[in-house]
């Protein structure tokens, strides 16, 4: 059926779905590429997990995702699984609102800049692959990440959508989300203002949530 879809847009060479499709295709072929790193990252080099730690020790003396379990609460945790899930709609709302507006110059330069951000961060995870706390650091938590029904959604559908799980490094949630922040910044200011906090409690939620989310 995709197929036939892709075929149908392709032969429509006048039509608006042409254009459309053409116009998003960068955000087929990310997703494409990322899920197929998921079974090929592992082979390539070793995982880089405990020279990460070492760093984070070296920097502030303590595990950053363990030293946050005192401020675990369930309703907080809930917080910031919705934060951290926002990242998969942040891109396609900023490119959406752009494409809707018609600044045709504006869409463009912003496609662009958050495919070569996603890109890049391909090839960071293939250079210097980790699984991340949630796996390297099991043995140090003692403080289960609990929360309601919400936490619990994220977490299953995260798990049942990303087959990528050395994806730590760096950290894409928070690459692609400043990027956006300035993109929105530059060409709808409205929209900075309003992802602001949201972008604030994402960045901060690939801490929290290290135990939950990779």
């Amino acid at each position: 059926m995709a197929l036939l879809f892709v075929l149908k847009i392709s032969s429509d060479r006048k039509g608006k779905g042409r254009t459309f499709f053409n116009d998003f295709s960068p955000v087929i072929f990310i997703v494409l590429i990322y899920e197929s790193l998921g079974d090929l990252i592992q082979y390539l080099r070793q995982d880089i997990d405990s020279s990460l730690i070492q760093i984070d020790l070296f920097l502030f003396g303590v595990h950053p995702t363990v030293w946050m379990e005192r401020w675990i609460v369930p309703w907080f945790t809930d917080i910031m699984s919705l934060a951290y899930f926002s990242y998969y709609f942040l891109p396609l709302t900023l490119v959406f609102i752009l494409y809707i507006r018609n600044p045709k110059l504006e869409f463009n330069e912003s496609i662009f800049v958050l495919t070569f951000g996603y890109y890049a961060s391909f090839i960071g995870y293939i250079l210097f692959p980790a699984i991340g706390p949630r796996y390297a650091l099991t043995s140090f938590y003692a403080v289960p990440l609990e929360g309601t029904w919400i936490t619990d959604f994220v977490r299953d559908t995260l798990n049942a959508l990303e087959h990528n799980k050395r994806d730590c490094m760096p950290s894409g949630h928070t690459q692609i989300v400043l990027m956006i922040l300035y993109l929105a910044y530059r060409y709808k200011r409205f929209l900075f203002y309003i992802i602001f906090p949201i972008i604030c409690g994402l960045i901060l939620s690939t801490v929290y949530l290290s135990t939950l989310c990779h």
